[in-house]
């Protein structure tokens, strides 16, 4: 198929991938989701990123500032915090009037999800972030990448140093959209060691380990290195 030529269509149709993906897809994947959107324009992340030394744009796409973070609170099917990232998987690299292959990444091709323990504004500064490190360093993500962080995740007290990107067995890997096709890459934090591990173990390793130490796919930012 293709994208709808004229620029009014495109919008609405570019609108409509954005809508389907949050009020359709999100609720069917992790319940209830907050009204509440943290945007990419509410901080200074891809400005920071534009001024180092590894950005690869000289100046910001507009279509960026509306990227942002949804929060679903617990429920009893999903007992803990679903931080996820909304707008990665926009059709921006597309124009009107363009093919559209459904079997194709739409836009990055993949959405960023944490789970916590407890309500938190790390998690939303944190995906904000790497949502931008993505866009203007052009440093895109995939399951079994790695990423640790300056300090620690919560910028406080805690062991957990960085993050490995995994697909979480407990919801689809991917969903559909008009636009294309969009991966959920969950984010589980690790300490410096169990980083190393993984990269010297394996992924699938180090995650077995965090799931019989209880931790699993949920962050819980106070908890223990496990036994490696």
């Amino acid at each position: 198929m293709k994208a709808p030529e004229t620029d009014e269509a495109f919008c609405q149709w570019y609108e409509d991938c954005w809508a389907d993906r949050d009020e359709v897809e999100y609720p069917k994947l992790f319940g209830a989701i907050s009204e509440e959107v943290y945007t990419l324009d509410q901080t200074d992340a891809m400005q920071a990123w534009l001024e180092s030394d590894l950005a690869a744009v000289k100046e910001l796409d507009p279509n960026w500032g509306g990227i942002g973070v949804r929060v679903a609170p617990p429920s009893p099917e999903y007992p803990y915090w679903t931080y996820v990232t909304s707008g990665l998987s926009n059709p921006f690299t597309l124009a009107p009037g363009e093919e559209v292959d459904g079997n194709t990444p739409s836009g990055l091709g993949y959405e960023m999800v944490i789970h916590t323990t407890e309500e938190a504004q790390w998690p939303v500064l944190r995906l904000l972030d790497m949502a931008a490190y993505n866009l203007v360093c052009a440093r895109p993500f995939a399951a079994g990448h790695r990423y640790p962080v300056e300090g620690t995740l919560t910028g406080s007290e805690s062991k957990l140093t960085g993050f490995v990107f995994v697909t979480d067995p407990s919801r689809p890997s991917h969903f559909q959209l008009e636009s294309g096709k969009v991966e959920l890459l969950t984010l589980v934090g690790v300490t410096k060691n169990e980083m190393a591990f993984s990269r010297s173990n394996g992924m699938d390793r180090l995650m077995a380990k965090l799931v019989s130490a209880g931790s699993g796919y949920i962050i819980n930012p106070d908890r223990e290195q496990v036994q490696l």
